[in-house]
């Protein structure tokens, strides 16, 4: 068994998604915490987003399998991202929750002591009809060292 390892890093989010409106993306540097070893690992870090601003925002990493997502601030959501297994998670913004269902298709992660990647797609539906597919990709490293500055086929960008 590995032992936890417990590090302040710099993390880059690219998120994507293709729904009825199109598709949209965005992406977001910021602070964070990695607590774990490559096998099972949390990564913690605060929105930065306008809307999301002051949100915590925690991944709970299970090997290639599964990730649980808790965020906590004026928007709250827990989600659960199993591979190949749908779940039903709940999400509270200021105007209303809501149900909807999440399922993974792909989860990919790869550390290094304290640094690495995670990424997943999943589709998200609300009463069984599907609402988006959806890609994040997160990127996570000491401070001083650039996350995620490699290129789509792993070549330094």
């Amino acid at each position: 068994m590995s032992e936890n390892i417990y590090k302040d890093v710099v993390v880059r989010i690219l998120d994507s998604h293709d729904g009825d409106d199109g598709k949209s993306g965005s992406e977001l540097i910021t602070t964070g915490r990695f607590i774990g070893n490559r096998d099972n690992y949390s990564l913690s870090y605060i929105e930065q987003d306008e809307e999301l601003k002051s949100c915590e925002t925690t991944l709970f990493v299970e090997g290639q399998e599964r990730v649980q997502m808790t965020r906590t601030g004026q928007y709250t959501a827990e989600m659960t991202v199993e591979k190949n297994k749908r779940h039903s998670c709940h999400y509270e913004t200021p105007y209303g929750e809501f149900i909807m269902g999440v399922y993974a298709h792909e989860i990919n992660s790869n550390v290094v002591g304290s640094s690495g990647s995670l990424s997943f797609r999943y589709s998200i539906d609300f009463n069984s009809t599907n609402a988006s597919e959806n890609e994040l990709r997160i990127f996570f490293n000491e401070p001083g060292k650039a996350p995620g500055l490699q290129g789509e086929n792993g070549n330094d960008a």
